[in-house]
């Protein structure tokens, strides 16, 4: 399996993808309805931390649509890898959330490919 990773850069309402290299794990996948047998390629993300304080984990948004995301992945940390099938462009977007449950507004949004 194909992995593709790029680090994301968390700040005030932004978020920046840059292709590093390629590397071996999984945490959720995208599927393409309209090749369900394609190569999984693996995207992993990686954005600086939030400096606030309370800072309980991050989602992360993802979809096959600009602004809608149909999926969410919880991480404790600044780093998530998506399955993606097919080369359909796929959505990217990461909130912090706190411990009292409160959450960050969307970071930019960033595609793949």
């Amino acid at each position: 399996m194909k992995k593709l990773l790029c680090t994301l850069f968390l700040l005030p309402a932004m978020l920046v993808a840059i292709p590093l290299a390629t590397a071996d794990a999984e945490d959720a996948v995208v599927e393409d309805e309209s090749a369900p047998d394609a190569t999984i390629t693996y995207v992993t993300l990686t954005w600086d931390a939030n400096p606030e304080q309370n800072i309980a984990g991050y989602n992360v948004y993802y979809g096959r649509s600009s602004g809608s995301y149909s999926r969410l992945v919880t991480v404790s940390g600044t780093t998530a890898e998506i399955g993606v099938r097919g080369t359909r462009t796929t959505y990217f977007a990461v909130t912090a959330f706190y411990g009292n449950g409160a959450e960050s507004e969307l970071s930019d949004e960033v595609q793949w490919p």
